[in-house]
């Protein structure tokens, strides 16, 4: 086995592909390695190259590219190609393409933006809400969830969790499809084992899974369980509300027994949406077939004539309830869009900013 075969096979429990490879062909020339981010925290990362933890840094020449938006700040789940200085330690020299970026979500307080739409996680094939489903069942919030997931082109599952402690779990089940009916919903208890092998049964060696949820959903517990190890710091909840401390309070992969790869991030006080309309419209694809056949192609559903979606709010065919949820994440991603124009030009120009000012520093020195 050559050295490009022993890599790609030491590399491949943790995603690797053929396409990967490709993309990194160019900076193998150059003596670098593929390395998979694990970890990150406090401005270093930790990762993999399939036989080793590495700590890595940025690059003199990656942070300017950076700054220029050439390369994205690294995260969790992205493939670099890094440069080796020590036996544990290595530059980040280049990002390889990520298929996709799960965005975290902002908190809209009145629709007014509080924060930014951080890249948080790379290379996300599944998202994973886990549900606290005795303390904060919420369809509203699922199609949150299912928004957000939508928007960045990754597939939604939902995990509902501590269902030993409910007389009819199969209830929430049917409550949950009745609104969603494509969407996989496992039913959980991470203590007893109870449903968990039918899930890991649904997950594939080699794919990438993040699990999403709020503070005391049981996101921790759930990843021992998969894990049939403790591999994650669990801490108490509240009896009355099933709330708890943040556990986790940075993102981390794991690679699961079964070859699964799993993402772990911390809980969530709050959904906004980073999402554009157009996201939220397709993510309500009931409402969305209905509004093709509207009067005018830029029906607002709010009261023009010829709208087939009040029609079949009307009729009893379409839920209040969803509706008014549709036009209320549609309002926030209104404003989101917005807010993120002026937002980039911003950033635009303090990236060029910091680049000369770096630049400078060097000719002085």
């Amino acid at each position: 086995m050559n050295t490009n075969e022993q890599t790609n096979s030491m590399l491949s429990a943790f995603g690797w592909n053929e396409s990967l490879y490709g993309a990194f062909l160019p900076y193998a020339n150059q003596g670098y390695i593929p390395v998979r981010i694990n970890r990150e925290g406090r401005g270093l990362f930790w990762g993999t190259d399939g036989e080793r933890q590495l700590i890595l840094e940025r690059s003199g020449t990656f942070q300017n590219m950076q700054d220029l938006g050439l390369q994205p700040s690294p995260v969790v789940g992205d493939w670099c190609a890094v440069q080796v200085y020590a036996s544990d330690r290595g530059l980040i020299e280049a990002v390889l393409p990520r298929y996709t970026v799960f965005h975290k979500p902002v908190v809209h307080e009145s629709y007014g933006i509080e924060g930014k739409s951080l890249e948080v996680v790379a290379n996300v094939d599944l998202g994973a809400i886990v549900m606290d489903t005795v303390h904060d069942f919420n369809l509203r919030r699922i199609e949150r969830f299912v928004s957000l997931l939508y928007a960045d082109g990754i597939q939604p599952l939902l995990i509902l969790t501590k269902i030993d402690l409910l007389p009819d779990p199969e209830d929430y089940r049917q409550r949950v499809l009745a609104r969603f009916n494509d969407l996989p919903v496992f039913l959980v208890d991470s203590i007893s084992a109870h449903g968990i092998e039918t899930l890991l049964n649904y997950l594939q060696p080699g794919i990438t899974l993040m699990l999403l949820g709020l503070s005391g959903a049981g996101k921790s517990t759930l990843v021992n369980c998969l894990s049939n190890a403790m591999v994650a710091k669990t801490g108490e909840v509240r009896s009355h509300d099933g709330r708890g401390r943040h556990t986790t309070t940075s993102r981390q992969l794991y690679v699961l027994p079964n070859e699964t790869i799993l993402i772990d991030t911390p809980g969530l006080r709050a959904v906004g949406m980073n999402s554009s309309c157009g996201d939220v419209s397709e993510s309500f694809s009931d409402i969305h077939v209905l509004a093709l056949q509207c009067k005018f192609s830029d029906c607002t559903h709010t009261g023009e004539p010829g709208c087939a979606v009040q029609q079949a709010l009307m009729a009893g065919e379409l839920e209040q309830d969803r509706f008014l949820n549709f036009l209320e994440l549609r309002g926030e991603a209104q404003s989101y869009e917005q807010v993120m124009v002026g937002r980039k030009q911003k950033d635009k120009a303090l990236g060029k900013l910091l680049y000369q000012y770096r630049r400078g520093m060097r000719e002085y020195d």
